[in-house]
């Protein structure tokens, strides 16, 4: 009888120590796999900061194309408002040089009030 308890015993000893050796190796899976999503997250979250970012800059450089388009537009209709059958090219030529002497009228002036 002894020997039979003993038996059992030695049997749950066995199996205790298999299911503590799967425990063990189970949980050093978990921590690395821990550990490698921790790693992955920061990249993660880096790379979004980035991105965010980029997000910031496009939508600055795409207001800026859109006032520039705008502007073009505006040009492009008072150079086609000017534009007459007869007068042509030289009348377009004196408008733009009568624009262009004003804008640097305009420029002197904000120079001398800085």
């Amino acid at each position: 009888m002894e020997r039979s308890s003993s038996r059992s015993i030695e049997l749950k000893l066995t199996d205790l120590e298999r299911k503590l050796e799967i425990l063990i190796n189970t949980k050093e899976n978990l921590s690395w796999s821990v550990s490698e999503l921790q790693r992955e997250n920061a990249e993660l979250r880096l790379s979004n900061i980035k991105l965010k970012e980029e997000a910031k800059e496009t939508k600055k450089k795409y207001s800026t194309l859109e006032k520039d388009f705008n502007k073009s537009k505006s040009f492009a209709k008072i150079v086609s408002s000017k534009l007459t059958p007869t007068g042509g090219l030289a009348e377009l030529k004196d408008s733009v040089e009568r624009y262009i002497q004003e804008i640097d009228k305009c420029i002197e002036m904000l120079e001398d009030t800085l």
